[in-house]
């Protein structure tokens, strides 16, 4: 039996939206033997399939027991720049890929008429999804209820991606996603509103992960990272994080984790009081809130108004500069939201260390912990195996043998699986797609 077979169910669906058709295939084990999983995986399916194609994927990890093993990847030629990204998506969304029946999922062709996909049971669906082109988020999701009913989780598109911007982002659920790279730009090319899933089952992992689990987490309190939790610590930790956090001070509602996290740094926020029932909007992305917050009490509406758009908050950030009246402000927002024109890529932040292709290509929006090759490694080796890359910079006494300990047991093939990896994350940062065989 193959070293990754219990951490997959084996199937890669694929659907077509030309033809509207829908077929399964059998996942090689030679091919999670060459690339392990996740996002160097679904560069090596991207190969098969048109240059336009959408690749989304698991890592062996992902609904694991090991420790934020959320992770689902988005893998594209970005139509910004001429190199392969990879987008993270959290929460849960990897877990429900994978147990909906699926590891992987390609999406190739265009269809006619608005559509979305869903994935459960084993079975894959194509939806039609009329009358939702300029809606916000909330009411897409609405109507996909009603279009494709009892789906668990989504990546969807808002009105940013029907009209065109340069800045549109898919958003797991209504809550935005860490894509700056246009992943939400394909998925309107292709007139794709929104990926469901409908994870209900489940995969017989090893008998020993319970236990191991519970050491790991042992470890990570005794090394103090369980201190770190919420969105403000986490927010902190960002170079003008504490002028980012002093604009949430009395706005912060309870802390949400991604699956299986025990370290979580999302928060719930709302403009009243943090007493108050409601829970407001959950606050994931941090260097998207340190753009806004520049605007101080605007910061909160304009963050909510980019999530109705399918809008990436840095680039609002940027887009307004100086502080304004909160009107004006969400006439700018809306501007960006309605146009195709960038910002100017220079106005990006450079990020401490990193190299700025390195960046995009894994995504453009992880948060950004720790610096250089440090950050880079820990963030593509999370791609790979499907953790979340901003919980693997929090627990920073915890490596990647610690993870591939949840592989194997075995102390060579985990020392074997750390080389592996290491030629992965290389080959991950070229943003070339890899031949059948370069493993």
């Amino acid at each position: 039996m193959s070293l990754y077979q219990p951490f997959f169910n084996g199937k890669i669906g694929v659907v077509d939206l030309t033809t509207r058709s829908v077929y399964t295939l059998d996942l090689p084990w030679e091919l999670c033997g060459e690339h392990i999983g996740g996002a160097t995986v679904n560069a090596r399916l991207l190969s098969d399939y048109e240059s336009d194609t959408l690749v989304l994927g698991t890592g062996p990890l992902t609904g694991s027991f090991a420790p934020a093993s959320s992770l689902l990847v988005g893998t594209f030629r970005s139509p910004r720049w001429d190199h392969l990204c990879h987008v993270p998506f959290m929460i849960r969304s990897g877990p429900e890929l994978k147990f909906s029946g699926f590891d992987f999922l390609v999406i190739r062709g265009s269809a006619k008429e608005p559509c979305a996909v869903s994935a459960g049971r084993g079975h894959l669906r194509i939806h039609p999804v009329p009358d939702t082109a300029g809606k916000p988020v909330l009411e897409v999701l609405q109507a996909l209820k009603r279009a494709a009913p009892g789906y668990r989780g989504s990546i969807v598109t808002g009105p940013a991606a029907d009209r065109g911007s340069n800045h549109a982002s898919a958003s797991v659920g209504s809550h935005g996603s860490f894509d700056r790279v246009g992943f939400a730009a394909r998925m309107a090319e292709k007139n794709l509103k929104a990926v469901l899933f409908n994870g209900i089952g489940g995969l017989p992992f090893h008998e020993d992960h319970p236990a191991l689990s519970k050491a790991t987490e042992k470890m990570l309190r005794d090394a103090g990272a369980m201190r770190t939790r919420g969105f403000v610590p986490v927010l902190k930790g960002l170079a003008d994080g504490p002028e980012a956090a002093a604009a949430l001070r009395g706005k912060i509602g309870r802390d949400r984790a991604c699956y299986h996290c025990p370290c979580p740094c999302m928060s719930y926020a709302a403009a009243g009081r943090t007493g108050q029932e409601r829970e407001g909007l959950l606050l994931m992305d941090h260097a998207g809130w340190a753009a806004l917050s520049r605007k101080s009490e605007s910061a909160l509406p304009l963050l909510m108004r980019c999530l109705e758009l399918g809008l990436d908050p840095l680039a609002a950030g940027l887009a307004l500069r100086e502080d304004r009246p909160l009107k004006e402000a969400l006439t700018a927002v809306e501007k960006l939201a309605a146009e195709g024109a960038s910002i100017v890529e220079e106005d990006y932040p450079s990020v401490s260390g990193i190299e700025e292709r390195d960046y995009r290509i894994l995504g453009g929006g992880i948060t950004p912990l720790s610096t250089g090759s440090t950050w880079t490694e820990r963030a593509a080796s999370a791609l790979i195996l499907g953790i979340c890359p901003v919980f693997i910079q929090i627990a920073g006494r915890m490596d990647r043998t610690d993870l591939l300990r949840f592989l194997s047991s075995d102390a060579e093939e985990v020392k074997s699986l750390a080389a592996k990896l290491d030629g992965q994350v290389e080959m991950l940062l070229e943003g070339k797609i890899p031949e059948q065989g370069s493993g």
